[in-house]
Order: structure tokens, then C-alpha cells, then sequence
């Protein structure tokens, strides 16, 4: 029987995990980003909704919210462009990324335009549909939830669990050789 020195079992360990963890965090990371493959539409089989907006009286400016019904029974996609997008009424430009993936049902709250003037409309004009938006729509409640601009949460989260995942093979591996004599 060949005695490995105790510092290097350690290292092997570390090492160990550290695969794990990272094995953990791709294979999580695929399988939250995995879903079908969406239609492609031109027209939305739905209304694109805005039924509240958040203000911030102390600049005079708001952020709508918008949203939508499909009636599709399928997920489509209708791209960022000419048949998806934002307009304001001042010319000016919002920092809003539209949704472009539309899941059968109602969605409130898919995404939020940037802060715009007091004075400003926002129209979402989505597949030959729109819906506008102005300073004296509903102030949005506690029970919307706003988007959070991309949400990157998804990587964050699977780090998390590929750490949780690569500590709790540490400990168990410092354990196993502690016990072992």
C-alpha cells in the first residue's frame, strides 16, 4: 500500500470537487436554458397589454409596464424590429427590450421600458398590434413584479448550487480520509 502525504489527498480533494462543481454548474446551466423551439410569427394571436406604470414624481418620469394575452396554444417568437418595438412619442429612445418569446396565456409585466418624460407616450407595437402607454395609467402595486432587464439570475443561481454541490464533496471527501487509517 502506497502512503500518499496528507497535504497532497487534500489538493486531490479540492481538485475533485472543483470538477464536480463545474460539471454541476454547465450541465445546470443547459438545462435551464433548454426549452423548445418557438414558432416564428408575423401577426400575434393575442393583445399586448401595459395595465400599469411606475413613477418617479420627484423627476417626472415613468417606466411603463408591458405585457400580454396570447391565445396561441404554442409558444411563437416574433423578433425585435419593425414588427417589435417600442415607440415614444417625443422621437426620443428607450432602453426597452421587448419580448420576443410569447407563451400561451396571460403574462403581466414581460418587460419595462426605461425611464421616459412625463410628457412622453410609449407604444408597443407588436405583429400588428399595439397598446400605449402615458404617465396616467395605474401606478403599479406591490403584487407586479418587474422584470429585471435579461434576468441573469439563471448563471448566478446554477454557481450557487455547483458551489453547495463542490463543498459538499469536499467536506464528505476530507471525512472519507480522516476515517480512513
Amino acid at each position: 500500500m502506497r502512503l500518499v502525504p496528507q497535504s497532497l489527498r487534500r489538493r486531490r480533494a479540492l481538485l475533485a470537487a472543483s470538477g464536480a462543481a463545474l460539471v454541476a454548474a454547465i450541465a445546470t446551466v443547459l438545462v435551464l436554458n433548454s426549452t423548445p423551439a418557438a414558432a416564428t410569427w408575423q401577426t400575434f394571436s393575442g393583445t399586448p397589454t401595459c395595465d400599469c406604470v411606475v413613477q418617479d414624481s420627484k423627476t417626472n418620469t415613468y417606466r411603463a409596464v408591458f405585457g400580454y394575452v396570447s391565445n396561441s396554444s404554442s409558444t411563437g417568437k416574433i423578433a425585435a424590429g419593425d414588427n417589435n418595438k417600442v415607440v415614444l412619442s417625443s422621437n426620443s429612445s428607450t432602453d426597452a427590450k421587448v419580448t420576443t418569446r410569447f407563451e400561451p396565456g396571460t403574462h403581466k409585466a414581460s418587460f419595462a421600458t426605461g425611464w421616459i418624460s412625463k410628457d412622453t407616450q410609449a407604444t408597443w407595437k407588436v405583429g400588428g398590434k399595439n397598446v400605449t402607454a402615458n404617465w396616467n395609467k395605474p401606478t403599479c402595486g406591490r403584487d407586479v413584479s418587474l422584470p429585471a432587464g435579461g434576468n441573469g439570475s439563471g448563471p448566478l443561481i446554477a454557481l450557487i448550487i455547483a458551489g453547495l454541490v463542490g463543498g459538499g464533496i469536499y467536506l464528505w471527501r476530507m471525512r472519507r480520509t480522516a476515517a480512513q487509517p
